[in-house]
């Protein structure tokens, strides 16, 4: 047993237990230096992204551990193993004494996000639409709600996406009718705009739109929400400080959820061609980030949890 920059590390033996499931909340995360790691829990659900065998650079139990909530994965030394110990308080030196390995926590936690709401909640876009066709239903949507700002957008946005849909005509015609609810919002913001604003009731992005960065919100409030079989579903509801479309930062697949401003908004938009760059003068908005992540997960463990057991 040793230390190196302030990090303990530990060494374990073939099929030695390193984490067991327990009632406590877990006190520290371990980033795999050399070996593997077999997890095993009673879900799939606990383990990131459904990977049972972690290796070389791979972490497990990070978002028990920086939420400071129960966990709920035994660990195994399936080989030799050689592990980094980081406690929630060394996170900030973590971070920025190892980048490569703080982005793919990042990552890693994005990813894992999006399994559960991909694996457990189920949640499909019907085969016979291809997803940002979707986009003119959604229009459809907001205009029997009177929400003509929302409704542009869409128009606008399916439009661009597809330029050869079945709809592209009347979507056309709508854009030209409700073109005065589209002052005061910038569809193309260039990713040096750092600084963007939105009025109330405009979208700053679509679900199924390709992700590109995320968003902090500097004033006002952001609605997350999904439309499915002509209703919506809000997801959350976001305050200054809160950050929207974190999965887009390291990921580039299509946005799972919708979100809308609430009321007028300031927004910082960090794209991910900036945010390496950032990164060196960024921890504490990269430790947010995880923070935040790891505590949607955990939400979700809850939301799945409830939905099992109804």
């Amino acid at each position: 047993m040793r230390t190196e920059q302030d990090f303990l590390i530990m060494n374990f033996p073939r099929g030695a237990v390193i984490i067991e499931t327990g009632d406590g909340p877990d006190e520290c995360f371990y980033a795999i230096s050399s070996g593997t790691v077999r997890l095993s829990s009673r879900s799939d659900m606990y383990v990131p992204n459904g990977r049972r065998v972690l290796s070389n650079g791979d972490m497990f139990s990070v978002e028990s551990t920086l939420a400071r909530e129960r966990g709920h994965i035994t660990a195994v030394a399936e080989t030799e193993v050689t592990l980094m110990v980081i406690t929630k308080k060394q996170f900030p030196a973590f971070i920025e004494q190892h980048p490569p390995l703080s982005t793919r926590i990042v990552r890693q936690l994005s990813l894992h996000l999006r399994y559960l709401d991909e694996h457990f909640l189920r949640y499909e876009t019907p085969a016979s639409v291809s997803p940002l066709a979707r986009l003119y239903g959604f229009g459809k949507y907001y205009l029997k709600r009177n929400l003509f700002r929302s409704a542009y957008c869409a128009f606008r946005q399916y439009l661009k996406y597809c330029p050869e849909g079945e709809n592209v005509e009347s979507a056309k015609k709508y854009v030209d009718k409700y073109a005065s609810y589209a002052t005061g919002i910038e569809f193309d913001y260039d990713d040096k705009d750092i600084s963007r604003v939105y009025p109330i009731d405009s979208v700053i992005f679509f679900e199924h739109e390709p992700g590109n960065g995320l968003y902090v919100i500097r004033k006002g409030t952001v609605k997350m929400t999904r439309i499915a079989d002509n209703k919506e579903t809000v997801l959350d509801v976001l305050k200054p400080g809160d950050i929207v479309g974190e999965m887009g930062l390291v990921d580039t697949v299509p946005r799972p959820a919708t979100a809308v401003a609430r009321t007028d908004c300031e927004l910082m938009a960090i794209a991910q061609t900036a945010y390496l760059p950032i990164l060196k003068d960024g921890m504490r908005l990269t430790e947010k980030i995880c923070m935040m992540l790891s505590e949607r997960i955990l939400d979700m463990y809850d939301k799945i949890n409830k939905d099992e057991y109804r």
